[in-house]
């Protein structure tokens, strides 16, 4: 992607996500926007630079509230190295099976945390949060970037977001 797109969304990330998705809360349930945008780089990058993005965003979201400092950094990391991973080798950016997959990284980070809250504090209600609270952001989340998808995958938005040299692959 380019440099410039970068900088847009690590400057627009917090604010976009604390103020245009807080009126679409359900039940204090908001879709992870920072998640869904990185889903997206890494199925256009490859996985060196989903996961340098991944690292970033998390940084930004760790800073933006104060929990603990590298932890979503590392892992959003993680998430982008997988990602990045399965979309230069398996999926396309037009197929419909990238949501599931969507899915099934946001769910898999959510039960990362939460392990390890309940590693170090102990008494986290584990099923229930992943119940109550992972299961219907992971489905929200999956309906954000299932538009946002729509929406990048045109080709005038590819153009204007890649890379030259990714470009000429289009």
């Amino acid at each position: 992607m380019k440099p410039r797109v970068y900088v847009i969304i690590l400057v627009l990330i917090i604010p976009i996500q604390a103020t245009l998705l807080n009126p679409l809360s359900l039940g204090g349930i908001k879709p992870d926007l920072p998640l869904a945008i990185l889903y997206i780089i890494g199925l256009l990058t490859g996985p060196a630079e989903a996961s340098i993005a991944g690292i970033a965003i998390g940084l930004i979201q760790d800073v933006g509230s104060a929990s603990f400092f590298g932890f979503s950094g590392l892992s959003r990391g993680l998430v982008g190295l997988g990602v990045g991973l399965l979309g230069s080798k398996a999926l396309e950016i037009s197929s419909p099976v990238i949501v599931l997959f969507l899915a099934a990284f946001s769910l898999a980070e959510g039960v990362f945390v939460s392990l390890f809250l309940q590693t170090t504090y102990g008494d986290v209600p584990f099923f229930t949060l992943v119940a109550g609270r992972l299961l219907p952001q992971t489905i929200y989340t999956t309906v954000l970037c299932f538009f946002l998808l729509r929406l990048v995958s045109k080709r005038e938005v590819l153009l204007l977001i890649k890379r030259r040299d990714i470009q000429k692959e289009i």
